[in-house]
């Protein structure tokens, strides 16, 4: 269960105690499907028990929801596999380890060539060319954008391509914007945007491993719904 605002309908963390939009303080509970991905990890060693008990690695996280909001939490079981793609999880109500909210690496696909990737209700492989297929949905373009603001926050998005990249997110659904759409916003052709949303969303030296991992994910989903590659097709949700 996760809060939701009873005056703006906005979703919070399950401990949330005042809206952050509206500052009310009519935060009902709303069932949440338990499903979500690592935003980041960390391996700790502590206690789980009692105070005198042994000391047992765990694996702390951020796991951002699919209804949106973030949690704390301790990833039980299977070690979160090193991947460029969001690392998919589930709530385990019965947890073993811990009274943290508690999840769970979702079940791996392996590829024909032997290697493993995590299942996700956001992208499956394409079987003639075994690339992600995104589901462009107001889910995702709500993600994206807060994965823009969270870049920038840090530092990693200076506002040119933080402005570039929520463009390109939003218009994503559609499969882009038209060239008179790009050429009166940014005075550019479709090719030279696209050219400058590539490099706003290259790697640099500084860059942490999260968010290497998020441009790496926002570059390959951007230039399928884009059509930046001539393979790439965008999927769109009904």
């Amino acid at each position: 269960m996760i809060r939701r605002c009873g005056r703006c309908d906005k979703l919070f963390a399950p401990l949330t105690a005042e809206c952050s939009s509206c500052r009310s303080w009519d935060l009902e509970w709303s069932p949440s499907s338990g499903l979500g991905s690592i935003v980041s990890s960390r391996l700790v060693h502590r206690r789980v028990s009692r105070p005198n008990a042994q000391v047992v690695p765990l694996m702390i996280a951020i796991v951002e929801l699919d209804e949106g909001p973030w949690v704390y939490a301790t990833i039980e079981g299977d070690a979160v596999p090193a991947s460029d793609l969001p690392v998919r999880v589930r709530f385990e109500p019965r947890p073993r380890v811990d009274r943290f909210p508690v999840f769970a690496v979702c079940p791996a696909a392996t590829d024909s060539d032997g290697g493993v990737r995590p299942t996700s209700r956001r992208a499956s492989a394409s079987n003639t060319h075994r690339e992600v297929q995104h589901c462009y949905d107001a889910r995702w373009v709500r993600t994206s954008l807060g994965q823009c603001e969270l870049m920038a926050g840090a530092k990693a998005l200076d506002a040119t391509a933080n402005s570039l990249i929520s463009f390109a997110i939003r218009w994503a659904p559609f499969g882009g914007a038209t060239a008179a759409e790009l050429l009166v916003t940014f005075g550019v052709t479709r090719q030279r945007f696209l050219h400058m949303v590539d490099e706003a969303l290259h790697p640099q030296q500084t860059d942490s491993v999260e968010v290497r991992g998020l441009k790496h994910y926002l570059r390959d989903a951007l230039a399928q719904a884009w059509q930046m590659r001539p393979t790439a097709v965008p999927a769109r949700c009904a």
